[in-house]
């Protein structure tokens, strides 16, 4: 049986495990849009679709900073975020790549828990 300090003790752990979790999603996800391509020639042009399908990437990771507050609100926009941005990558790009799944294991996880973490956490209820 679990009494009222087991809850939030366990939503206080996940929840920070979270965090320090996107910390480095963070740093890579600066790392990915400001630096360049070093295979890339310096006067190519990027894609519009390789700069919309980096957005959906980068609004997945807002959704993980949104987390930080809103725990439910941001893994939800994350996760939705990540599953939108998979399926305009088949549609435009014409195929899924196998090696996305390291970037939903980077993001998703932190995202689903703080799914957990804000299940966990007890409502209160507003008079």
């Amino acid at each position: 049986m679990m009494n009222s300090q087991t809850v939030p003790r366990n939503a206080a752990i996940l929840r920070w495990i979270a965090r320090l979790w996107t910390i480095p999603v963070f740093a890579l996800t600066l790392i990915m849009i400001f630096s360049p391509d070093p295979n890339m020639d310096s006067s190519a042009q990027i894609p519009f679709a390789d700069w919309f399908l980096l957005s959906f990437w980068a609004v997945a990771v807002l959704g993980l900073a949104l987390a930080w507050r809103w725990e439910r609100a941001g893994g939800t926009l994350t996760i939705t975020i990540m599953f939108l941005r998979e399926l305009a990558w088949i549609i435009l790009k014409g195929g899924w790549v196998i090696n996305f799944l390291i970037f939903w294991a980077l993001v998703a996880t932190p995202a689903i828990l703080f799914l957990i973490a804000g299940s966990l956490k007890p409502r209160t209820k507003k008079a």
